[in-house]
């Protein structure tokens, strides 16, 4: 599940959250610094990894499913964790509780917690941040856990870039 259309980035952070976790909430402050300082040389995705004993994370990534049926994905998920006030119609708002209700995103997010395991994810957040291929859809990089700092993201993501050989536009 990508953040963004950006089919030229060639560096990639990929994270898998959890909408209970604490540490998870932490760390969108700093993402929200990287993507505003990466804004075409990084491409972001989101995946769910709503670890068992948070007893509403699994409903709430499916939530945020819905919402994105509505290109409001980000709103509902910096909602979630900043428990912010956002506005929607009586229509959004309907179309949101039946997509919820019915369950349309539950294989989905189950597709995100089996992928997480096959590569080793354990806990929340856990970001795969490195080159990446369109062609085979492909992050080939690093794996690291936890309220991780800007900059250690901005280490990573340069190291990253002077690989591919992408120039950051700032």
């Amino acid at each position: 599940l990508w953040s963004a259309e950006n089919k030229t980035a060639r560096v990639f952070v990929l994270e898998y959250s959890d909408f209970q976790c604490p540490f998870c909430k932490r760390v969108q402050k700093t993402l929200r610094k990287i993507r505003n300082k990466y804004p075409h040389a990084v491409q972001f995705g989101y995946r769910h990894f709503p670890l068992p004993f948070h007893e509403k994370a699994k409903s709430f990534a499916e939530a945020v499913e819905c919402a994105r049926d509505q290109n409001k994905f980000w709103e509902l998920q910096s909602w979630l964790y900043e428990n912010l006030t956002q506005t929607s119609t009586k229509k959004e708002i309907d179309e949101f509780k039946t997509c919820w209700r019915e369950g349309k995103y539950e294989k989905r997010v189950e597709n995100d917690i089996r992928n997480g395991v096959e590569i080793g994810i354990q806990g929340t957040p856990t970001f795969v941040l490195g080159s990446y291929d369109h062609r085979s859809g492909v992050v080939t990089g690093e794996i690291f856990s936890g309220a991780v700092s800007e900059e250690k993201f901005v280490k990573v993501i340069e190291k990253y870039l002077a690989i591919t050989g992408t120039e950051a536009k700032l």
